[in-house]
């Protein structure tokens, strides 16, 4: 199977011209005139017009934030040079040339980090993004490319996010649990008491704490979501695991449960963190797939019942079967299960993912230490009926 994937890639323009640097700052400018007033008579670059109306409509931008500026695809190329003793890569930018009284193009020096150069190729080329920050040019370029996906997997690793821990990821087989990311939670409490105690100090004091702060909560944020997502794709490559996790889609409007736990889950990244798993899994060649999360956490994962109840936030205990579990290892074992076609309208052989039999068999560990078996149609929901996935009978 293939599938897309997106690499936003930061090259920095350097050692610019003061032409090229004078080109680049009146199309800056320009650009957000053109962003911010629909009746402004501004000169852009024809390409560069048509995104400016695209953003003002689709984003409707604040009037106190600079927008970058959208390059279409068909107008933009980088190049490789080692025979420039300036810069190995040169990246042209289309802009608006007053002098000609049209649209120009300008060949830039460009540091591409070394890692990414194998993605500098035209056919990857999206559109991307020229933004000036704290006195460089940057260019975000968007590589586009396919890749190809494993078809068959022995194991399934269900992800659950949470507002404590970003994500529970529980293989369905044996039920083994690792909880990630609890860091993301601390940053944002430690960032909201930092931005309460600015509205308690002076207007220059504050000021001061927001300039040193910057934007080191979401560089500190997503570097924990990098790192979360690479344990779980780990997790998933040593099992040969297909990656569901809990779609968290539309929670801000679905999910009111009162200021105060609100606050703690509305502001957590849960679709940044769906975007670097998904991202990161088919660079390894694995599917990861998102599952409906409704009523996963409420619900028993051993007999199905919503006869239970969170006294305490982390436990969930089911009076129907009497299980005493985590709820974030609960609702990410339902997650599973749904993934392979309980309670589910797409299960995951539809979309091309199957789960082969492991070599031996798999065992979970019931009530009252009991042991049963994990892929029994009861306990793991398997239907054995066209369209779920291809399990073998036991040995």
């Amino acid at each position: 199977m293939l599938r897309e994937v997106t690499t936003t890639v930061r090259i920095r323009l350097h050692s610019l011209t003061q032409r090229k640097e004078s080109l680049l700052s009146r199309e800056y400018s320009t650009f957000q005139t053109a962003v911010q007033d629909a009746t402004s008579d501004v000169n852009l670059y024809s390409a560069t017009s048509q995104q400016a109306d695209k953003v003002r409509s689709n984003k409707n931008p604040r009037t106190d934030t600079m927008q970058p500026v959208v390059l279409r695809n068909d107008c933009i190329t980088i190049e490789h040079d080692e025979d420039t003793v300036l810069s190995d890569w040169w990246f042209k930018v289309p802009v608006y040339d007053p002098d000609r009284g049209q649209g120009n193009s300008i060949w830039c020096p460009a540091i591409v980090p070394d890692k990414d150069e194998s993605l500098m190729r035209d056919e990857y080329l999206s559109d991307s993004e020229l933004v000036y920050k704290n006195g460089d040019w940057y260019v975000h370029l968007v590589c586009t490319r396919s890749v190809t996906v494993n078809e068959e997997y022995n194991d399934v690793l269900a992800v659950d996010m949470g507002a404590k821990w970003i994500a529970v990821s529980t293989f369905l087989s044996d039920r083994d649990a690792e909880f990630h990311g609890k860091r993301v939670r601390d940053v944002r409490e430690h960032y909201k008491q930092l931005r309460k105690s600015i509205g308690n100090a002076k207007v220059r004091q504050g000021a001061q704490v927001i300039q040193r702060l910057g934007d080191k909560e979401s560089r500190t944020v997503e570097d924990a979501l990098h790192k979360t997502a690479n344990e779980i794709v780990a997790r998933a490559r040593k099992r040969n695991a297909v990656i569901v996790f809990g779609d968290m889609t539309g929670i801000r409007f679905d999910s009111d449960e009162g200021r105060y736990v609100n606050d703690k889950t509305h502001k957590m990244p849960f679709a940044k963190m769906a975007n670097f798993l998904t991202y990161k899994a088919h660079l390894d060649g694995r599917e990861c797939l998102p599952i409906e999360e409704y009523d996963t956490s409420v619900t028993c994962w051993r007999c199905g019942s919503q006869n239970t109840n969170r006294e305490v936030q982390g436990r969930i205990e089911c009076h129907s079967c009497g299980l005493d579990d985590s709820a974030d290892k609960n609702g990410a074992s339902n997650i599973g299960q749904r993934a392979v076609g309980k309670d589910i309208e797409s299960p995951l052989s539809t979309a091309g993912a199957v789960v082969a039999q492991p070599e031996t068999q798999i065992r979970l560990e019931g009530l009252d230490d009991e042991i049963e078996s994990a892929n029994s149609p009861d306990d793991v929901g398997l239907t054995f009926s066209e369209g779920s996935p291809r399990v073998h009978s036991w040995e």
